[in-house]
Order: C-alpha cells, then sequence, then structure tokens
C-alpha cells in the first residue's frame, strides 16, 4: 500500500513541521477516523462539508485544503525555492496572477494561463486524494482487525525518526522554525507516522498468521519435490582438455605409461580451471560438464582411463577417481528448509493479498463528490482513462483563500 505525499518518502530524513496558519490535522482526525470507519458502508451520504466519504468518515474540505496547500509548498523547505500560489479554483486569481509575471506579458491570454493554473490544481489533486483515502482505509483495516497503535509506541517512534534527522531536530521550537515553509504541523507528521505505524502493525499480523506453517503442508510439499530434493550422483575424477585429437593421444599414452595428471596437465591442458589444480575436479555432478563429456564420465568405470572424448571444446581424456550415488534426504532432514520456504511464499502470498484486498473491500466503501473523483473512488468511471484521476471541472471550493 503506498500511501504518499510529494517528499514523504523523506519524510524523517528532514522533518518538516508547522505552519500555525494552516488547520491543524492530527491525532484527533486520525482517532476520529479510527472509530468511524468501523460502522463500514453505512453513512455513505456526503456532508456538505465534505469531498469524500468513507464509512463514516469524512474527508473535509478543511483536511483537503490543509494537505494540497502542504503539497503544494513542500518543496520549498528542501530548496529554499518559493512555491508558487496555491491554485484554487474556480477563478485561480493568484495562480493566474503569477503565471503571468513568470511570462512577463500582461498580453497573455487569461483562459491560457487558467488552463495552466487548472492543470496544476488538478494534479495536486490526484496526489492528495488518494494520499488521504488510503490513509482512512488503513485505519479502518487497523480496527476491522483488532491492531492499534499506543500513544507510547508513537511517540517513541516519534522520538527515534526527529533524532535521527539531519539536522537533528531536539525541540517543537527547532522544529516548526525548520518545517514553516511546507505548511505542515508536528501533529501532521505524527498522524502520518501513525498510519505508518498501523499498517505496519497489520501487516506483521497477516505475516504472523501466514507463518502458521502444518506438518501436513511440509509433508505435502516434500512429497510433491522429492525429484528435485534428492541429491544427484557425483564424481571426483582428473581430467586433461587438448585442442585436438593428436594431443590427446599423447596424453593418454604418458598416463598410460605412469606419467601423473599432476605433471601432464599444467603442460598439456587448455582448461584454464583444471590446469592449475592437475586436473583435478572433485563433486561433479552431470550438468557442471557438457553433454558429451558428461554422458561418458558418468558411463565410466572407476579407476580406468578414458577417452579421448570429442566435444565441441575440445578432446578430453580423463579418469573417475571415485563415485558417489544419488541420495534422497529425509523429511525429518528437509523439515527445516521446506518450513522456511513455505513461509516466505505463504507470507509474500498474505502479502499481496492484503493490498489488492484492501482496495476491493473499501473501494466500495469510499463515496466521492462529483468533480473529486479518483480511481479509489466507489463511483470512479469504469473507463481506464476516465478512472485514472480526479475529473475536471467540478472543483470549485476544494479550497478556499
Amino acid at each position: 500500500m503506498t500511501i504518499a505525499v510529494r517528499g514523504q518518502q523523506a519524510r524523517f530524513a528532514s522533518i518538516r513541521g508547522e505552519l500555525p496558519r494552516r488547520p491543524r490535522i492530527g491525532m484527533a482526525f486520525c482517532a476520529a477516523i479510527a472509530t468511524a470507519v468501523v460502522l463500514g458502508a453505512c453513512g455513505s451520504d456526503i456532508p456538505g462539508n465534505a469531498v469524500v466519504q468513507i464509512g463514516n468518515a469524512s474527508i473535509t474540505t478543511a483536511m483537503l485544503d490543509h494537505w494540497l496547500a502542504v503539497a503544494n509548498d513542500t518543496n520549498q523547505a528542501s530548496t529554499g525555492v518559493a512555491a508558487p500560489p496555491l491554485p484554487l479554483p474556480p477563478d485561480y486569481t493568484k495562480c493566474v496572477a503569477a503565471q503571468r509575471k513568470s511570462a512577463g506579458s500582461t498580453a497573455t491570454n487569461t483562459s491560457t494561463l487558467k488552463a495552466l493554473c487548472t492543470q496544476s490544481y488538478e494534479a495536486l489533486l490526484n496526489q492528495i486524494l488518494p494520499f488521504l483515502i488510503q490513509t482512512i482505509w488503513i485505519q479502518g483495516e487497523a480496527v476491522d482487525r483488532g491492531v492499534t497503535v499506543s500513544n507510547a509506541k508513537l511517540e517513541s517512534s516519534f522520538k527515534q525518526a526527529r533524532d535521527a534527522s539531519n539536522p537533528p531536530l531536539k525541540t517543537a521550537a527547532e522544529m516548526n522554525s525548520f518545517l514553516a515553509k511546507s505548511g505542515e504541523t508536528i501533529a501532521d507528521l505524527k498522524w502520518y507516522l501513525y498510519v505508518k505505524l498501523l499498517y505496519a502493525q497489520v501487516e506483521l499480523k497477516v505475516q504472523k498468521e501466514a507463518s502458521k506453517i502444518t506438518s501436513a503442508q511440509i509433508a505435502a510439499y516434500y512429497e510433491k519435490n522429492l525429484a528435485a530434493l534428492t541429491k544427484p550422483s557425483t564424481r571426483n575424477l582428473h581430467l586433461v582438455e587438448t585442442s585436438n585429437q593428436a594431443t590427446a593421444a599423447t596424453v593418454k599414452s604418458l598416463l598410460a605409461s605412469g606419467s601423473s595428471y599432476a605433471t601432464v596437465a599444467p603442460k598439456y591442458s587448455i582448461d584454464p580451471t583444471t590446469k592449475t589444480a592437475g586436473g583435478r575436479m572433485v563433486g561433479v555432478s552431470p550438468t557442471e560438464l557438457n553433454a558429451q563429456l558428461s554422458a561418458a564420465v558418468f558411463a565410466a568405470k572407476q579407476g580406468v582411463l578414458s577417452g579421448p572424448v570429442k566435444t565441441a571444446f575440445g578432446y578430453y581424456v580423463f579418469t573417475v577417481d571415485s563415485i558417489t550415488g544419488s541420495s534422497v534426504p529425509s523429511l525429518a532432514a528437509e523439515t527445516a528448509t521446506i518450513r522456511s520456504l513455505l513461509t516466505q511464499q505463504q507470507v509474500a502470498k498474505a502479502e499481496n493479498a492484503l493490498q489488492s484486498g484492501l482496495t476491493k473491500k473499501w473501494t466500495p466503501r469510499t463515496n466521492c463528490r462529483a468533480g473529486y473523483v479518483v480511481s479509489f473512488c466507489s463511483n470512479a468511471p469504469t473507463t481506464s482513462t476516465a478512472a485514472t484521476g480526479a475529473t475536471t471541472g467540478a472543483a470549485s471550493g476544494a479550497a478556499t483563500g
């Protein structure tokens, strides 16, 4: 589940703080939602002061105003470049004036500038509404699953994040001074962290439930994958690879006459891996050799000088020193490995199901006012192009000022 406002990914790398003029949206808002969404689909009518209704929880115009301003202003804190005026429908007066000033001409068509401001507004809206909707979904899911985050846990996590910031911000005054340009408040940061902690707790509960692997599951996996679990037969051998048949014949003659691989391989072998090891190879499985050589090696008897074997890579002379047959591990020996593998598989499956399940479960409960319809809304258009973001046109009144 992604919950992000522009810049949220660095939320505590550079904690940003409060602007007193903005509406304060913090833990009171958070707690109210967590209580309300448990009621599910009830109360789906959208109140007059809201743009989205999820169960009995509302995204009010004040909340939307606040986070639109945050998204518009947030880069100021890190770049030091003043943000443009927040584009406010329906007239976009300040935005149009700023666009005209930037263009350097009073002759620029107002409708053209207004169209640019409309695009900016809709881009902000498509960041913020999905963000707010998903935070409510997460809180509702936490309630349904009986998951909570204590104030002590929240404060402890917030302190850790604050102390890890660069530069460290030890006091509220330091945070407020540093974060003033973003439009956020300390309460906003705690609320955002609260939602993240809630989702982490939901994930943890899902992971614990998915980690319950039974003996029957382990036995079934063992039986189904017995062939793959079986360790193949291996060979220890010495070999010399040559580039032509005549050299291979010379090598075989020398070895048959009593010369050792340790003296023959460094002189005649063209294989850099075995040449320096005196031709020695240990624990070789069938798949480690090319097809022609593998067939010959695994058909050869122990201690018999064999070859030359012609392959696409050269000619081989070899002797199999020892043979280890294939082995089938017991269920008991494989239980720990199988349990770990099944746990990973089930946890990954459960995490994917959680994310898709949130959308499936909460979208039908999410009713959006015309002009604020995004793909997370139950009343979103069904066509792929129309359902990707907030609809245009009826956005007047989303923010005031």
